[in-house]
């Protein structure tokens, strides 16, 4: 049970931060690194643990079959007149290393421990997902969607723990979000406060808008 409640005061934390701290103390960051970095070490969470392995990603190819390749060719269709420019290969970038970040995160400090001290399967997951939407409150947009993808992405990790494998599926599908969904309502995937600012560009998406 220390697990679990070091979960959910990492969520709390989390949203504390996301909520009234970002914005005037954004150095506050840093308390929450180094509370992860301790749960690692404490927890003894090497590379492959984390599913920072290159082997589990090689491993995705076969499990996650149908699914890289419905979300490739999704990708394709939606963003076939950008993908081959500078500004999306950049972009795209950035947003892996950011997603893969945001999992190996989400997937060791709130999925991992609710897994290991609950018997179900399919209750970790749940909670998981619930903990990943309401992070991205109160963004209209994001709020079903991050729900949906943080039990897919627990249940995936579960079958093949590769973070890189599901960073790179993050990014082709919250680019896809952002192409069919208006400005208005996702806002360039904001959160917290962020949300009800003025969008002026474009620049916080995971890959431009297809023109």
């Amino acid at each position: 049970m220390s697990e679990i409640a070091e979960a959910f005061t990492f969520f709390c934390a989390v949203l504390l931060f996301l909520w009234f701290l970002v914005i005037p103390l954004p150095w506050t960051g840093a308390v929450l690194l180094l509370a992860i970095g301790l749960s690692w070490r404490r927890r003894s969470l090497g590379w492959a643990s984390l599913g920072l392995g290159w082997k589990e990603l090689r491993c995705s190819a076969r499990r996650w079959s149908v699914l890289w390749i419905v979300c490739a060719l999704l990708f394709v269709v939606l963003g076939y007149r950008i993908l081959f420019s500078l500004s999306l290969l950049v972009g795209g970038l950035v947003y892996f290393v950011w997603s893969a970040a945001q999992q190996v995160v989400y997937q060791s400090m709130i999925f991992m421990p609710l897994r290991k001290n609950l018997r179900s399967l399919a209750l970790a997951a749940g909670l998981a997902g619930l903990a990943f939407g309401a992070v991205h409150a109160p963004n209209p947009i994001l709020l079903p969607a991050t729900f949906v993808w943080g039990i897919a992405s627990s249940l995936l990790f579960e079958r093949c723990r590769t973070v890189w494998g599901l960073a790179l599926m993050q990014v082709m599908l919250a680019s896809m979000l952002m192409w069919v969904t208006p400005v208005e309502l996702h806002r360039n995937f904001r959160v917290g406060p962020r949300y009800s600012q003025p969008v002026r560009a474009n620049l916080g998406a995971p890959i431009n808008r297809p023109r």
